[in-house]
């Protein structure tokens, strides 16, 4: 069996750990509070001689105990960013502290397409830009759809929760339809306004866009992109194929 068909891809998140086998299937546990149970058997299903594992991790606690569980089930274990360098050229003034999952995505995407605004609709929503030449300019941080509700939650407890699978529409008729399309077509705007930000910047960039809240985007906005769902798994194989 290949290299390619052992390796397992693990994305350590702020709201879950998810490890992809080479056949797409999925295993995930919560980045708070991380289940193991079911990971050898999810493991073992890994063709023979044995499995290797690249993770990319914004969160050190998650990708702690991701470590030690892989330790136990004695597979190695690789780190984006750690074990693994970017291979984009990186025009960031911070470079230290740019979260490799910012560059992995941006790398898969500028794989596919050259020229790459990526969109990761996370825990965070992640905004950035890479060039045609492979040269990550960098982007903007900006608060998750989640985040939004537990903010306002936070900032107006007299307020009902948004709820984020209503049938959004304006002008709302009622307080709760007021609350939902204000945070969820409001949320929409931002991103809008920021990938039209860096495709002012770089204007042959195709967009692609990933992460939790990504139909939610494609639902209400009026972006035209590329939805890739495992855009940083794609990312870590990649970087994979590289050191071979």
């Amino acid at each position: 069996m290949t290299a390619e068909q052992r390796l397992l891809t693990i994305d350590c998140g702020n709201s879950t750990i998810r490890v992809r086998r080479a056949d797409g299937a999925i295993w995930t546990t919560a980045s708070a509070a991380p289940d193991f149970d079911g990971l050898e058997a999810f493991v073992s299903c890994v063709p023979a001689p044995g499995a290797e594992a690249l993770a990319v991790s914004v969160v050190p606690a998650a990708l702690a105990a991701t470590r030690a569980a892989f330790s136990a089930l004695r597979v190695p274990l690789a780190v984006a960013g750690e074990d693994l360098a970017c291979p984009l050229a990186l025009a960031y003034e911070t470079v230290d502290t740019l979260g490799a999952d910012r560059w992995l995505g941006a790398f898969a995407a500028h794989l596919r397409h050259g020229a790459a605004v990526t969109v990761d609709c996370g825990s965070a929503t992640t905004v950035n830009v890479v060039t045609a030449d492979g040269t990550f300019l960098g982007g903007a941080i900006a608060p998750g759809l989640t985040a939004c509700v537990a903010g306002m939650q936070a900032c107006t407890p007299a307020l009902p929760a948004a709820s984020l699978d209503a049938d959004v529409r304006l002008p709302g008729a009622s307080t709760q339809q007021s609350v939902d399309v204000g945070v969820v077509l409001g949320w929409v705007g931002m991103v809008e306004r920021l990938v039209d930000g860096m495709r002012e910047r770089v204007p042959d960039a195709t967009v692609v866009l990933t992460g939790g809240n990504a139909r939610r985007l494609l639902r209400h906005g009026r972006l035209a992109g590329e939805h890739v769902p495992e855009l940083l798994h794609d990312g870590l194989r990649a970087l994979a194929a590289r050191r071979r």
